[in-house]
Formats: C-alpha cells, structure tokens, sequence
C-alpha cells in the first residue's frame, strides 16, 4: 500500500469519490467503526438508484452544515450518509492510500 499523501479539505474527498469506487474506514455515529467501498461515479451507480438531479447547492450546505456525504455503497447497493470529518482514509483501487485530515 502506497502512502499517497493526506486529503486535508471536503472537494478533494469529493473529486476522488467523483473519480472511482474507493474504500473508505470511518467511525460511525454510534462509534463502531466501518470499511465501505463507495463512490460517487454515475457510471458505477445502477440507474434505479441514480438520483433525479444534483441540487450542488443543498449538497455543499449538507457537507458544510453538517459535515455529511452522501455516497452510494457498491457492496450494501444503497446510498449511505458518511460524517467524512470522522474518515480515517481513503484507499483507491491503484493502492494508494490517502489520510484524512479535515476539520470538523
């Protein structure tokens, strides 16, 4: 595994999720800790679960109010909303692991 450096702000998370699936490690709420192989590429996404439209506006609100991303899980096939101040890393599919370092 390739220490490929730290993600340090919300767009870079987003743009690697945009990007390809990725595996992420985060604490969960309830404080239990979870891997999840997720993205964001409409492409990888099933059209049943594509959503209708992307307001850009009520996501960067969601992400800077609260925190939350909405990713969609690849293995549990759902979308699943991810506090991404509580992630860990972020592992690509090249092996290249980025730390997490944002803020919350």
């Amino acid at each position: 595994m390739e220490d490929a450096g730290i993600i340090d702000d919300a767009m870079k998370f987003l743009e690697k999720l945009r990007n390809m699936p990725v595996t992420i490690k985060f604490t969960k709420k309830d404080r239990s800790v979870r891997l999840m192989k997720c993205t964001l590429d409409f492409d990888l996404i099933p059209k049943g679960d594509k959503p209708k439209s992307v307001n850009i506006p009520k996501i960067m609100g969601l992400i800077r109010n609260s925190n939350i991303i909405h990713v969609y899980d690849l293995e549990k096939k759902g979308w699943r909303s991810v506090p991404f101040t509580k992630v860990e890393w972020l592992e690509t599919n090249d092996n290249k692991r980025y730390r997490m370092r944002i803020k919350g």
